[in-house]
């Protein structure tokens, strides 16, 4: 297309009539009297709301879409919205248009997967696609043909995995970009990658866009597309489901992903412990630890049963990474979680990530010291080594490895040997490999 600095964020209404002559009725023959209707009074404009009214009102019908490919992995992330109780969700094509499966999750934690497409216009970037439920909440659809230049307006996507995130800004201008299909609404509304597919409102909560693309290099210069666009797919839709689109971008080789580091186990995985039924119900009751983690890790000795921890690991940008390790005793988050932060190497062409993180704080105790403390992130596995002052340069008083392709960790102290299985926290908290992609410089 032209509009090469166009870069994506991966982030039933009938078509109107001509209107008849003046003095005749449409949809009577001619030489026929008809009576003519008086029309109806035009509906007084809905009232105005304020950002924090309309952010409730929208509460539990946006949703975050993760794309997963063939091997579990996601490799995509965006937004959505609710039009219909069955699960009708608005949103991009670019976000599904890779991966063979997906699944949305409500803020409160509940994930539906997606039964298939219902409807899609690529040109237009614009996709229904069903959620496999009942009685879901839903927006209200607005008329972008009424939207002026000035008007304010309210974005809510979950950019980065941050769900609910709200930001507000003007209509700047409304443009046709016919390399992209027709119109565009211009924003100065903020948006960033994962807030593709979100819900654009007017002041009234009602949705009159949906947040698409902005300019590379741009500050500001956001773009959203008239819901009336998706109207008209909403009436055009199938009877029937599609498969995904499933496309893989031709400059990638297919096995670039497969090849990729790490390749987390899956969250679908049962253990039979008192720990996993309490880190089941912190996930359902949407827990923030929890919620923001990659890994949930349990013992497999019976001695530690009710216990568990959970890595968190998070780019501030392209140089820099922190991690947290927080542990739970009969579900219940322990007072000193482990801190690390640092600078990474530079990103490999497999797109691994390799970091070796010292302690982001130390406290001392007599002869010991937190200084020496280190997170290594590899492309195979984690590890996590303490040792203390008294220790020689290599030797540890606690060390944890973990292999990232079968989730297997050993845990070692002076006295103790434990060994483990850490799973794939199942949202849409991503790894550092995947929020490289995203990151700022």
């Amino acid at each position: 297309m032209k509009l090469v600095s166009l870069i994506f964020l991966v982030a039933g209404v009938a078509a109107a009539q001509s209107a008849p002559p003046e003095g005749s009725v449409q949809g009577v023959p001619p030489g026929l009297i008809a009576v003519p209707i008086k029309p109806t009074p035009a509906q007084s404009a809905p009232p105005r709301k304020d950002i924090p009214a309309i952010a409730k009102a929208a509460s539990g019908a946006i949703v975050s879409i993760v794309m997963s490919a063939k091997d579990g992995k996601p490799v995509a992330q965006g937004s959505g919205f609710l039009v219909s109780k069955d699960g009708l969700i608005v949103t991009n094509y670019h976000v599904i248009a890779e991966g063979t499966s997906a699944v949305v999750k409500l803020p409160d934690g509940a994930f539906y997967v997606v039964d298939g497409v219902l409807g899609a216009d690529k040109a237009r970037d614009i996709a229904v696609i069903k959620a496999h439920g009942q009685n879901f909440r839903t927006l209200a659809l607005g008329d972008s043909d009424r939207v002026q230049v000035g008007d304010e307006v309210v974005a809510i996507g979950n950019p980065l995995s941050l769900e609910s995130t709200v930001s507000n800004g003007i209509v700047s201008a409304v443009r046709t970009i016919e390399e992209e299909g027709g119109k565009f609404l211009q924003i100065t509304t903020p948006i960033s990658p994962g807030s593709s597919g979100g819900p654009l409102f007017n002041m009234a909560g009602e949705v009159v866009g949906i947040t698409t693309l902005k300019i590379k290099g741009g500050e500001n210069l956001n773009f959203a597309i008239p819901i009336n666009d998706a109207k008209l797919l909403l009436q055009k839709r199938t009877a029937k489901f599609q498969d995904l689109p499933n496309e893989v971008e031709k400059e990638t080789p297919k096995e670039t992903y497969a090849e990729a580091s790490p390749a987390p186990p899956l969250g679908g995985e049962i253990l039979d412990s008192p720990a996993y039924r309490q880190y089941q119900e912190l996930l359902n009751a949407g827990d923030l630890t929890i919620g923001t983690a990659i890994y949930a890790c349990f013992y497999d000795s019976k001695e530690r049963t009710n216990h568990f921890f959970v890595i968190r690991a998070h780019l501030l940008n392209k140089q820099y990474m922190d991690v947290f390790v927080n542990d739970f005793t009969d579900g219940v988050l322990g007072d000193s979680p482990l801190m690390f932060g640092g600078k990474i190497e530079p990103f490999s062409l497999k797109r691994a990530i390799y970091a070796d993180l010292p302690a982001s704080y130390d406290y001392s105790l007599p002869n010991k010291s937190q200084k020496t403390d280190v997170f290594h992130w590899t492309s195979g596995d984690v590890a996590i080594e303490a040792g203390f002052e008294r220790f020689a340069p290599g030797e540890f008083a606690y060390r944890l490895k973990m292999q990232h392709s079968t989730g297997r960790f050993v845990e070692d102290t002076i006295t103790l040997h434990e060994t483990g299985k850490c799973i794939r926290i199942p949202n849409i908290a991503m790894t550092p490999e995947e929020q490289y992609e995203l990151a700022d410089n």
